[in-house]
């Protein structure tokens, strides 16, 4: 039998030591500042100042309208009418008389009246311009 040498690597267990921050809870002791209600009095001495109305009579003036008679100098505007000859030159219708006469028979006697100035009764004949 032979022997042969063999190597073997073996485990080994070895201790190492580690250290870990474990949380922990302490109670400190703490003075905390808590507003609080409370109700005091105090006394203050202050100076003040009190408006007071007073009356009093004050002269005023007051303005009142009046009625005042002035004499005023007016312009009157006179008008002179005169009389002036002036030659006016006028047409005035004048009356002609001429004779016409009529024929034999005459052209109607007048029982009715016409626009012209003839008289119911009589006789006449129309003046008829010659052409």
């Amino acid at each position: 039998m032979t022997f042969v040498e063999v190597e073997v690597e073996v485990p080994v267990v070895t201790e190492v030591e580690e250290n870990y921050f474990s949380p922990e809870v302490t109670y400190d002791d703490v003075v905390v500042e808590v507003p609080r209600e409370e109700q005091s009095e105090i006394t203050v001495q202050v100076p003040y100042e009190i408006d007071v109305l007073k009356e009093r009579k004050i002269p005023v003036t007051k303005r009142v309208p009046i009625e005042v008679t002035v004499p005023v100098e007016v312009d009157q505007e006179i008008t002179e009418q005169r009389t002036v000859l002036e030659e006016v030159e006028v047409e005035v219708p004048v009356a002609v008389e001429y004779e016409e006469k009529i024929p034999s028979p005459p052209c109607h006697w007048h029982d009715i009246k016409h626009s012209h100035d003839v008289k119911v009764g009589l006789t006449h004949t129309h003046h008829h311009k010659q052409n």
